[in-house]
């Protein structure tokens, strides 16, 4: 019966958006959203202490008929990479609600939304069906741009109408590809496994173009340049707590799509590929380490949404290098930049509350005024230039030793996005906690609350946790990417 605990990961939040929706009337709403965001995470607790090591491969698998008549069903598990994922979108979600807790816009609405995504997010990790994969894909962009365009900046509805229109058409992308799958196997089945058996069997030709489909639909959500540039305007409009999720959780369904479809089911397409893949990987990690470096006068967020896109540039040069050790990098990078990208935009938004302004010349000197936040900027920023015993450091360097045999040059230019990346960062952290303090202009700021405190406490005990003790995340990930990483051998 310990599947069960994937269902109620997936069906709890979703349950709890429907009581949010209906009962969820001023604290109504935020105590039902953490109850039920509460329950996800430790049933993804329990889920991830309870996976069987020594077992590995899918666990927790279950069967629900969903569209017999198509060869559609709710086939749902995890394995080594999608748990972790799990978890991390889980643990995310809480964290959330927690700092959404003083949202006095529509906050029925806003916390429905919230858990609906979550529910999507998840739907995505666990679905071992294309169709219900798909359908999981689509129904996570209702719910984020309705939270950018409701709750959104001033330019709001412009960053929204941009998400929505790049994820939609790579959407059409891989929709043609998983249909064009479903038709060229000819198994009458939408099941993963099954059609990755019957897909490999295609001529080369076959696997390129069907991999390119489904790489559009992917490449737009991690994003992977030329398809990147609706991140920036979406961070900078949305509010803090969506910019947490959208960097934390949904850019990694790009690079998961990548590895449990396109590697698993076209691994001839992947190889045939990885060129391409490691030159867009390589792009991606100097130029959105360039433009964060540009940003350095300009907008927070802004800074750190190009990093974004540098550090997810990682994980697809660690899929390009086609070694256990690479793809084993590249998840694990996903987890990491999941926990970093989330704590820094958290203090982002802690600078923002209390400033009132995320430009970077009409700050400077604040560290005495707000210790904590300005001692967990730091922590965060160190953390994303890969200091050692911080888990930043793990996924890079399991990508560049895995990438290295494969991409010696290219590995080597990426490594030159670890001096961008400590450039921008620590030029940002000096400009605006460091120097002369305005005495007049922030006589009134405060330092961060108690219920702030504990979200990022709880970041950064996962980001050293997992920095000091990579094991427990890594040996998870190493089974999981075992049975992908043959298929090249």
């Amino acid at each position: 019966m310990e599947y069960l605990l994937l269902h109620v990961i997936l069906r709890v939040p979703a349950d709890g958006a429907i009581l949010t929706l209906l009962f969820g009337r001023g604290f109504a709403a935020r105590g039902i959203a953490l109850v039920a965001s509460g329950i996800a995470l430790v049933a993804s607790i329990l889920l991830y202490a309870r996976y069987d090591l020594a077992s590995g491969g899918l666990q927790f698998e279950s069967f629900v008929p969903f569209i017999p008549q198509l060869g559609s069903s709710l086939h749902i598990g995890v394995d080594g990479v999608s748990l972790p994922l799990v978890f991390l979108n889980a643990f995310l979600t809480f964290l959330v609600v927690l700092i959404s807790w003083n949202y006095e816009l529509r906050p029925q609405l806003y916390f429905t939304l919230v858990l609906f995504l979550e529910t999507a997010v998840t739907g995505v990790f666990v679905s071992l069906d294309l169709l219900v994969f798909f359908l999981f894909w689509e129904l996570e962009l209702a719910p984020m741009f309705l939270l950018i365009g409701i709750w959104g900046g001033v330019r709001r509805e412009y960053a929204a109408m941009k998400f929505i229109i790049y994820t939609i058409t790579g959407s059409a992308f891989m929709l043609v590809g998983i249909l064009a799958l479903f038709f060229s196997t000819g198994l009458g089945s939408f099941d993963l496994f099954r059609v990755a058996s019957a897909a490999r069997a295609l001529p080369i030709a076959s696997q390129i173009v069907l991999f390119l489909l489904l790489f559009v639909g992917f490449a737009v959500k991690v994003p992977i340049f030329p398809f990147h540039t609706w991140l920036p305007d979406a961070h900078v409009e949305a509010p803090t707590p969506i910019s947490v999720l959208l960097a934390g959780v949904l850019l990694k369904m790009g690079g998961y799509g990548l590895v449990r479809l396109c590697m698993t089911i076209l691994p001839e397409g992947a190889q045939q590929l990885a060129p391409f893949l490691v030159l867009l990987g390589v792009i991606n990690v100097i130029y959105g380490a360039m433009v964060a470096l540009a940003q350095i006068n300009g907008d927070l967020k802004k800074i750190i949404a190009n990093s974004s896109i540098s550090h997810m540039g990682y994980v697809i040069i660690g899929l390009a290098a086609l070694t256990t050790t690479g793809i084993q990098g590249a998840v694990m990078q996903m987890f990491t930049h999941g926990t970093i990208t989330a704590l820094l935009f958290t203090m982002v938004g802690l600078v923002y509350d209390r400033t009132h302004t995320r430009i970077i010349p009409d700050m400077g000197g604040l560290a005495p005024k707000m210790p904590f936040i300005a001692s967990a900027f730091v922590m965060a920023g160190l953390a994303s230039l890969g200091l050692p015993g911080m888990n930043g450091f793990i996924g890079e360097f399991l990508v560049f030793i895995g990438a290295f045999p494969a991409w010696p040059w290219y590995t080597a230019i990426a490594a030159f996005g670890i001096v961008l990346t400590a450039g921008y960062i620590t030029w940002m952290l000096m400009r605006v906690f460091m120097g002369r303090l305005d005495e007049h202009k922030w006589h009134a700021l405060t330092d961060a609350t108690w219920r702030e405190k504990f979200v990022v406490v709880a970041l950064l005990f996962v980001i050293i946790l997992t920095g000091m003790y990579p094991s427990v995340v890594a040996d998870v990930i190493a089974i999981g990417v075992a049975p992908i990483a043959v298929l090249f051998a």
